[in-house]
């Protein structure tokens, strides 16, 4: 998935280089612009510890939930299919990290915390009247686990996908600037990692949900 949206993000920053040297006509249907968004993920962590010998096959669980908020700047290419239709892709500027958790066992010190990589969304904006326009979307994302843990454990990193809804509107000038207004939610398919030191412990996350709102400047041409 990381070479995937690795091309993607290749193709959208030489396509906007290649706009430069381009005629008005050969650009009519496209848009660039950036974006500026405050938003909030929450999601529930858990790690299953199983005992490898025959009277320790009990699992031990330990669950939480968090929640936290970024604010962090993207970019976006798109294209208008038709009338009423633009496709797009939008890549994150910066890696979005949790908050560390911390957990204290007796004289054991434990810290978590995860970071979104490369999160990139295709997307399509459906117009609506009175210049609002719905947004339906597709999300990739890299979790890089970031753990410090009183057992030993690590865990690879994993990625994930997730889809968003959103509800925009567009003010538009006759030389093609504009300016949107956007909210959105998002939810996240949940994820499982394996110790790479010791098979019978995991982590997971789930339910994870995400809402934004979101300040939207390009050009059209």
């Amino acid at each position: 998935m990381k070479n995937l949206r690795t091309k993607i993000a290749i193709l959208a920053i030489s396509f906007v280089s290649f706009l430069g040297i381009q005629s008005a006509s050969a650009l009519e249907g496209l848009a660039v612009g950036v974006s500026l968004n405050t938003a909030g993920f929450m999601g529930t962590g858990k790690e299953t510890m199983t005992g490898s010998g025959a009277a320790t096959t009990q699992k031990d669980v330990t669950e939480e939930d968090g929640a936290f908020g970024e604010d962090v700047a993207s970019v976006f290419v798109e294209y208008a299919a038709s009338d009423m239709v633009s496709l797009g892709v939008e890549v994150f500027a910066d890696d979005v990290t949790t908050p560390e958790n911390l957990n204290l066992q007796e004289s054991t010190r434990n810290t978590v915390k995860a970071t979104f990589k490369d999160h990139t969304t295709l997307y399509a904006n459906v117009n609506m009247p009175f210049n609002t326009y719905l947004k339906l979307g597709y999300h990739m994302v890299d979790i890089a686990t970031q753990e410090s843990l009183g057992t030993g454990s690590k865990y690879n990193d994993v990625d994930t996908t997730g889809y968003t809804l959103g509800l925009g509107y567009q003010a538009k000038s006759d030389n093609g600037m504009f300016v949107r207004l956007e909210v959105s939610v998002s939810e996240y398919d949940d994820v499982t990692a394996t110790s790479t030191v010791d098979s019978s412990k995991e982590v997971s996350v789930s339910d994870m949900y995400g809402a934004m709102g979101s300040l939207k400047i390009g050009k059209s041409f």
